[in-house]
C-alpha cells in the first residue's frame, strides 16, 4: 500500500536537470510552503520544506520553464528514503515522487501589485515517476 499527497508551494532553488544511469532525465526540488502561526498577538509566516522528485518529461518541462520562486502544485507517492549526510551522520526523509505537476497562477502580493506570471501560464502535466534521489536547499523563495 502506498501513501499518496499533494504539494503546493514555491521552489527554493534554480531547477537543476540530471539524468539518470539509464538516461531518464530528473529533477530534485525543495518546495516551501507558507503557513500563518500566532505567537502571542502577532501572527507570523512559516515556511514548512519538502522535498519532491519528477522524472521524465514532467522534469523537462519544470527545468525549462520553472524558476527559483514558481509556485507549483505537485501529486504523488510518498516514499522515505535514507542516506548519510556530508558528515557521516545517518539521515531519514520522505520524498514525494511526482507522478504530475501544474504551474499555479501567482496571485496579488499585500501590497495590491500583480506578480508576474510563470512564463507558460497555467500548464499542466501527467506523466509516470519512479527512481528518486537526494536534494537540499536553506534558501527561502519569498
Amino acid at each position: 500500500m502506498s501513501a499518496y499527497a499533494q504539494i503546493s508551494g514555491r521552489l527554493g532553488s534554480e531547477p537543476e536537470l540530471r539524468f539518470t544511469n539509464s538516461g531518464t532525465p530528473v529533477i530534485n526540488l525543495s518546495v516551501a510552503n507558507n503557513r500563518s502561526v500566532k505567537i502571542g498577538e502577532e501572527r507570523q509566516s512559516i515556511a514548512d520544506w519538502f522535498k519532491v522528485t519528477v522524472f521524465g518529461r514532467d522534469a523537462e518541462v519544470i527545468a525549462q520553464y520553472a524558476r527559483k520562486g514558481s509556485a507549483l502544485t505537485f501529486n504523488g507517492r510518498l516514499q522515505s528514503e535514507k542516506y548519510v549526510d556530508r558528515e557521516g551522520n545517518p539521515r531519514s526523509a520522505t520524498v514525494l515522487v511526482a507522478s504530475n505537476f501544474e504551474f499555479v497562477p501567482w496571485a496579488k502580493r499585500e501590497d495590491g501589485k500583480a506578480n508576474e506570471a510563470d512564463a507558460n501560464g497555467a500548464f499542466a502535466s501527467n506523466a509516470k515517476a519512479s527512481d528518486p534521489s537526494d536534494s537540499e536547499s536553506d534558501e527561502i523563495p519569498f
